[in-house]
């Protein structure tokens, strides 16, 4: 392994570390991985095939297609709101008067 001082500009440091801290690992291994993501197919998006979000870093998926509206975030917040509150057994009625 060879080493090597680098300069970064200050927004592709703060992208490998963002990569660094969602792999958990070192700022060197991050650079690495970051690296070896732009020697991807030229067919392909860069940054995309082991998904990762080429710019900042982070973990991406392809989804499936669906286009996701302010009411499916609300209904998904919702859900991890009341799924605990109904686990104690509160009816729909006693949970939306917690709420108030």
């Amino acid at each position: 392994m060879n080493r090597l001082t680098i300069t970064l500009d200050d927004d592709v440091y703060a992208m490998v570390r963002s990569h660094a801290i969602a792999t958990r690992t070192s700022l060197s291994k991050a650079i690495a991985d970051l690296m070896r993501q732009r020697r991807t197919d030229p067919g392909e998006p860069a940054g995309t095939a082991d998904g990762f979000h080429p710019v900042s870093g982070f973990p991406v998926s392809s989804g499936d297609g669906r286009i996701l509206s302010n009411l499916d975030v609300q209904r998904a917040s919702d859900d991890d709101l009341f799924s605990p509150m109904e686990s104690l057994g509160l009816s729909p009625e006693e949970i939306e008067d917690a709420l108030k």
